[in-house]
């Protein structure tokens, strides 16, 4: 990466912050983008170069995360954890996906396991709508743990999933 990417993933980085600890105060329609750059100390244009919306910052942001879990799991080389890691990344970064919760913002959440299992790549229908029946699963299992509060660890849901063979 050279300086100028550097820079730049740095600039995304802070308005990312900024972001979501401004979602924490207020909801995210009451943030401005002047407010939103006061407190990422960057310039406007910096916001308008890197993101179309306030909502472009999340989105961008949930497909690094799970791009981050991706890369995590593939370097374990081991199928059989993908429950495991997974719920792990969810549990890692707790304390976004229930912010999301709280913004009512939980629909980006799905939106981005949806992009996750490529399903515009399927080569027929009923690879696609297997794997939308797997995002679904996936993002089904997420909501009620979030919905709760994600109260119980990782370890512990994969074990009440085993012991009731889900």
């Amino acid at each position: 990466m050279n300086k100028k990417q550097e820079t730049n993933a740095f600039v995304k980085e802070c308005i990312t912050e900024a972001l979501l600890k401004l979602m924490n105060e207020k909801a995210i329609s009451d943030i401005t983008i002047t407010e939103l750059v006061e407190r990422a100390g960057v310039a406007r244009a910096s916001f308008y170069r890197n993101f179309a919306s306030k909502e472009n910052i999340i989105e961008q942001y949930l497909i690094l995360l799970i791009r981050e879990w991706g890369r995590e799991f593939e370097e374990r080389a081991d199928p059989s954890l993908f429950a495991e890691t997974l719920l792990s990344h969810f549990y890692a970064h707790k304390e976004v996906y229930l912010l999301l919760y709280k913004q009512n913002l939980s629909s980006m959440i799905y939106e981005n396991i949806r992009g996750s299992c490529q399903l515009d790549l399927a080569g027929n229908n009923f690879e696609r709508y297997a794997k939308a029946m797997f995002a679904g699963a996936v993002f089904g299992w997420l909501d009620e743990w979030a919905r709760q509060g994600m109260p119980e660890t990782p370890e512990e849901i994969v074990l009440l999933s085993s012991k009731n063979n889900l």
